[in-house]
């Protein structure tokens, strides 16, 4: 059987339980993306669980006026 074809068949709630993650809801998504900022600050940001680098970087858009509901200034 090739790597991981056994967990096909398992709901996706339930591989994510076993992991001790939550699966993404609906409206949330999910990226790698590449961010340059002074060391400190990755490793802070790192150090956080996905959620809560999440807040984090909702809370940066909003102070610097990027995420205000729906609309808000373009980049």
């Amino acid at each position: 059987m090739p790597r991981g074809q056994n967990l096909k068949s398992i709901p996706r709630e339930e591989r994510a339980r076993r992991l001790g993650l939550v699966p993404i809801p609906r409206g949330e998504a999910g990226r790698k993306v590449y961010i340059r900022a002074r060391e400190k600050a990755l490793a802070l940001l790192e150090a956080l669980p996905p959620q809560e680098r999440g807040r984090v970087v909702e809370a940066g858009l909003e102070a610097l006026g990027y995420l205000r509901g729906e609309e808000g200034r373009e980049p």
